[in-house]
């Protein structure tokens, strides 16, 4: 009996009377209306009606726990403490007016904070160590700003991080190395640094990150040393990019274990030896950027095996040896390019077996022979037709096909304007100097159909 009556007595001191409940649901009500009204962003409202606001979402308790708004002014205006059940904070921009000043250290302060997105605006300062305690944080968004200072290792204890993205790139600023402690985030997907100062070299504790599908560390310029062999611990790796770094030594025998990776570029470095005749086991590769190095040797045969290849870019190296005949078997090949090479031999007549081929550049070589023709301008033509016997008419075809390309291509010099296009039209208007089925569509792709006047004859001549 006397230990229910203590029993009794406990529960009686300890209860929470609902009434004190309603009052400290109202309290916490009325400090986030008031953490709202204070930021400007909404101008004046009710505070009752704050659940109502546009890019607010409330729970079933009545708590704010999303703000999603594009946003303008500074973040120091609200009083981040006030919204302590806030799980989604999205003030990325796509369009003026922008945020500017400082991350505040208080937004630390949201122990529910799962997503936080402040992408596309004009913030600056360094970022806060504070971001450390947001332990719940899944998706961490920052790109696009004008932050600087080093990246605070408390980053590295976000073990939630997960799915998303860790994405501080082209804040232009961001500066300090890569630590040993970026592979305490295991459950990473997506991580990307790129276009900052980051320096150093890659840690080799990244091949914790087992779950990581997009690695972006590109054009960060300081970044140096080599690339680790443990980078081929990232089987689940589908784009790797490692562009416009100071990265040295050869690429690691290892990168044949991303049996998963689709684009790789590490173009523009300094790398050198061989390239591995493992990347013939990188089945799903579609494209493959590896100009501007100090690689030497041939072309390995291996490459000529992945029939998902579209593009294949190895200019500017010191690569030798001729170019295989078996390159004919990359059915999927749209552009490939060994410009300023030491390749030599004849050029082989397999690649006019590569029907997508859309750029082909191997100039700055030792090679002999002549580039096979592919497909022809006629090939494309309504076969129910004859191909006109006009060289009039079949110059008046090259012109309009060769301003077609120039609208079409994804990296113009120029788009032909319409005006434009009825002055070439009327005043260009010649005879075809080559017969129309001699023409291919490569050229008339790469702009390489000279429309001259020869003599006294109203022709074009086709360069090829």
């Amino acid at each position: 009996m006397l230990l229910a009556i203590s029993m009794a007595a406990c529960v009686s001191t300890f209860a929470v009377p609902s009434s004190a409940k309603s009052s400290s649901s109202s309290f916490l009500f009325s400090a986030e209306a008031e953490a709202l009204l204070n930021s400007g962003w909404w101008g004046n409202f009710s505070l009752a009606n704050r659940c109502s606001l546009k890019g607010i979402t409330c729970n079933r308790a009545g708590s704010v726990v999303r703000v999603e708004v594009h946003s303008y002014g500074t973040l120091s205006n609200m009083n981040w403490s006030s919204l302590p059940n806030l799980e989604c904070l999205d003030l990325s921009n796509d369009d003026s007016p922008y945020l500017t000043g400082a991350i505040p250290g208080e937004i630390g302060t949201l122990p529910n904070l799962t997503h936080l997105d402040l992408s596309y605006n004009y913030l600056g300062g360094v970022l806060p160590a504070t971001l450390g305690n947001l332990t719940q944080l899944v998706h961490l968004n920052l790109s696009w700003n004008y932050i600087g200072g080093a990246i605070p290792s408390s980053i590295s204890t976000l073990s939630k991080l997960t799915h998303v993205h860790l994405d501080l790139s082209e804040n232009n600023f961001l500066q300090g190395v890569l630590t040993p402690t970026l592979g305490n985030l295991t459950q990473l997907v997506h991580l990307n640094l790129a276009m900052n100062f980051i320096g150093g070299a890659i840690p080799s504790s990244i091949s914790t990150l087992t779950k990581l599908t997009h690695l972006d560390l590109s054009e960060n310029n300081f970044l140096q040393g080599p690339i680790p062999s443990s980078i081929g611990n990232l089987r689940t790796l589908i784009q790797l990019n490692l562009k416009a770094n100071n990265l040295i030594g050869s690429i690691p025998l290892e990168i044949g274990n991303l049996k998963n990776i689709e684009q790789m570029d590490m173009s523009y470095n300094m790398l050198k030896g061989s390239i591995p005749s493992s990347i013939g086991h990188l089945s799903n590769l579609t494209s493959l950027y590896l100009r501007s190095n100090q690689l030497t040797g041939s072309i390995p045969l291996s490459i000529c095996q992945l029939s998902s290849l579209a593009v294949v870019d190895m200019g500017h190296n010191n690569l030798h040896g001729p170019i295989p005949r078996e390159i004919g078997n990359l059915s999927s090949l749209t552009k490939f390019a060994l410009d300023r090479n030491d390749i030599v031999g004849t050029i082989p007549n397999e690649l006019a077996d590569l029907h997508l081929l859309e750029y082909l550049d191997l100039s700055q070589n030792n090679l002999s022979g002549k580039i096979p023709e592919t497909v022809m301008i006629t090939d494309v033509l309504d076969s129910r037709l004859l191909p006109p016997t006009n060289p009039i008419v079949a110059g008046d075809i090259v012109l309009v096909a060769t301003m077609a390309f120039a609208c079409l291509h994804p990296k113009p010099k120029s788009r032909p304007s319409m005006l434009r296009l009825s002055q070439e039209f009327l005043s260009r208007r010649k005879a075809l100097a080559v017969p129309l089925h001699t023409v291919p569509l490569l050229n008339l792709w790469n702009r390489k159909m000279d429309f001259v006047h020869q003599s006294n004859e109203q022709v074009i001549s086709a360069q090829v």
